[in-house]
């Protein structure tokens, strides 16, 4: 028996894929490192062997390849523990020219780990990663192609980005093995330097791989068309030529072609799958035909009318609990489904009007079902995703009858949930229910934390505004936000009720235009007497209103009447505010003499 091993090991030696684990010298020095009772004990330990590997490294003419193997191998290890390596490096790059697979690996990995911020040193493998690259060897190319992956780097797009799209371009018959890593290595080469890429030589490579079986290779293919397309550097119109291909492998999927070994959990190639509808969103509707337009809408009617029970995640454990073993299969069912579920959503948005409308409806009543979910991560995208959805007015139909469920989501704990359901409201309000949507608003606005008020007042004022029948409803929402958070309140919305009630908008007629100038005034008169201390903005604009518009009070309302409820919050205004308040108050005194020894008395009580 023991010959036996010795020649197995013998064999692996020979061909070059003998493993760490064949290295007395490192195991012993792991097994040393773990029966460390305390951090110094272990700092000793490594410091030891660092010094130990420094001197032989010193005296390189005695070290064998399988010596300077062990020892960049313990280097990693010491990395790895967190301790900072700086010599060892030279030999590492040495390695990566090696014969021997064994010290190759030990060489390309040391260099990703220690060296991928050493442009100088990452210069120094650029002819090794060539010459491995072409050796005809499919491991060695491997090695060499991870290495390039790993490090990216700009030394290694200069060098290298034209010889990797030479041997993917080339007609030899490379493995797909050898291809899904050349496309990775040309994604993360091409984010560095995306000059080397022209779409008339890529365009139609891509289409033929889309076209491939092995699903590997079209993951690799697909992020890295992704990645060309998110670039933005050409116009999609560019690359044409990938749609079909990408329509017919969607296809395949959506149908269950899928090797049963890329299966998740029993869902075919769910990464692949959201990868190539995400593609699909870049290019617009105009460069589809009507018949891929029908496969399209055909294949997301067949994605979105799955049983929706296949979909429900699993309960959350109770406390202290862990999941099952069925609950988290379940789970991760669940979660790979709706990645390509939501996906599939988004493309029926990016088609809008040439989607199906039996395809929206089903689309919707999903949606309605996720913001009922037990996953607070569902009910995220579930809100999201409708809101997207309301663009397109056609859809409102379908989305009004979940109108109670998003007001709901108001009153979530988590603020990411509060705000997405305020965007999908925000997108629904129509003519013919945005009061009940502002007056909940409304409602919200005070219990809402402060991280939220500021775009719940901004979203308020606008829909406010562009919905109310009259101004006069318009300038009452804004006092109600005044009051219920007024540190919310932007100069810019108090600014443009300024604007509206002196008369800015056009289409108001003179008797209107008073009327809401009475109104105004009433409103600041009303919380100005009615408040023991308003807030800073609450003051300003009603001491602007009653300033301007304080003479169209009713005659009930008696002139000191006016200027007691500025001169009563004066000293409690900043700067700003006490400029305001008093140019008020100068104002009133020009519609009525009767307050001329109150207003004189008010100025020499602020020169005093």
């Amino acid at each position: 028996m023991k010959n036996v091993k010795a020649a197995m090991r013998g064999a692996q030696e020979t061909l070059g894929f003998d493993s760490p684990s064949y290295m007395k010298g490192l195991q012993v020095f792991i097994a040393d490192i773990r029966n460390c009772q305390t951090k110094e004990q272990e700092q000793q330990r490594v410091e030891k062997e660092l010094s130990k590997i420094r001197l032989k490294f010193a005296n390189p003419k005695s070290l064998s390849g399988y010596d300077k193997k062990k020892y960049v191998w313990k280097l990693l290890y010491a990395y790895m523990l967190g301790y900072e390596i700086d010599f060892g490096h030279f030999q590492a790059v040495e390695l990566c020219s090696a014969s021997k697979f064994s010290e190759k690996t030990a060489g390309y990995l040391a260099t990703s780990l220690l060296l991928a911020d050493n442009n100088d040193m990452v210069r120094m493998i650029v002819n090794s990663v060539k010459t491995d690259m072409a050796s005809g060897n499919e491991h060695m190319a491997a090695l060499a192609l991870n290495t390039v992956a790993n490090i990216g780097g700009p030394e290694f797009a200069d060098n290298l980005f034209a010889d990797i799209s030479k041997m993917l371009l080339s007609q030899s018959a490379l493995s797909p093995y050898i291809k899904r890593k050349a496309c990775i290595c040309l994604l993360r080469l091409y984010r560095k330097e995306n000059d080397g890429l022209q779409p008339e030589v890529w365009q139609k490579k891509l289409a033929t791989m889309f076209l491939e079986r092995d699903i590997g290779l079209l993951t690799s293919a697909s992020g890295f068309m992704l990645g060309i397309l998110e670039m933005g550097k050409f116009p999609v119109q560019a690359w044409a030529e990938v749609v079909p291909p990408v329509c017919e492998c969607l296809a395949g999927l959506v149908q269950g072609d899928c090797p049963e070994y890329y299966e998740y959990y029993r869902v075919p190639a769910p990464w692949l799958q959201t990868k190539l509808l995400r593609i699909l969103q870049f290019f617009p509707v105009v460069m589809f035909d009507a018949e891929l337009l029908h496969r399209l809408n055909v294949m997301l009617q067949t994605i979105l009318a799955k049983p929706s029970s296949q979909r429900s995640p699993a309960p959350p454990p109770g406390p202290g609990k862990k999941r099952s073993k069925v609950d988290a299969e379940r789970q991760n069912r669940s979660n790979a489904e709706h990645a390509i579920l939501f996906e599939a959503m988004n493309l029926m948005i990016h088609l809008e009007d040439t989607a199906d409308p039996e395809t929206m409806r089903t689309a919707a009543g999903l949606l309605g079902i996720f913001l009922s979910s037990t996953d607070p991560n569902i009910r995220y995208l579930g809100l999201e995703t409708m809101a997207r959805l309301a663009t397109n007015l056609s859809t409102h139909e379908y989305l009004d009858r979940y109108k109670n469920q998003i007001l709901d989501k108001m009153h979530e704990t988590d603020i990411s949930i509060r705000r997405q359901a305020l965007n999908l409201l925000y997108a629904l309000c129509r003519p013919e229910n945005w009061q009940q949507i502002v007056d909940e608003l409304l409602e919200i606005l005070g219990a809402s934390d402060t991280l939220l008020q500021e775009e719940l007042v901004l979203k308020i004022a606008i829909l406010a505004e562009k919905n109310a029948p009259n101004f006069g409803w318009y300038v009452d929402v804004v006092f109600k936000m005044l009051e219920s958070a007024p540190d919310a309140v932007a100069d810019d919305v108090w600014y443009r009720v300024v604007q509206v009630v002196t008369g800015f908008e056009d289409g108001l007629a003179e008797s209107e235009k008073h009327g809401l100038q009475r109104h105004a005034a009433s409103k600041a008169y009303q919380n100005l007497t009615s408040q023991r201390a308003p807030h800073d903005t609450l003051l300003r604009l009603g001491a602007y209103l009653m300033g301007e518009f304080g003479h169209l009070l009713p005659q009930s309302v008696m002139p000191r009447a006016k200027f007691e409820a500025l001169h009563r919050h004066f000293q409690r205004g900043s700067q700003q505010t006490k400029a305001i308040v008093l140019l008020a108050c100068v104002k009133l005194l020009n519609a009525n003499d009767a307050l001329k020894g109150d207003v004189v008395s008010f100025l020499k009580e602020i020169q005093d």
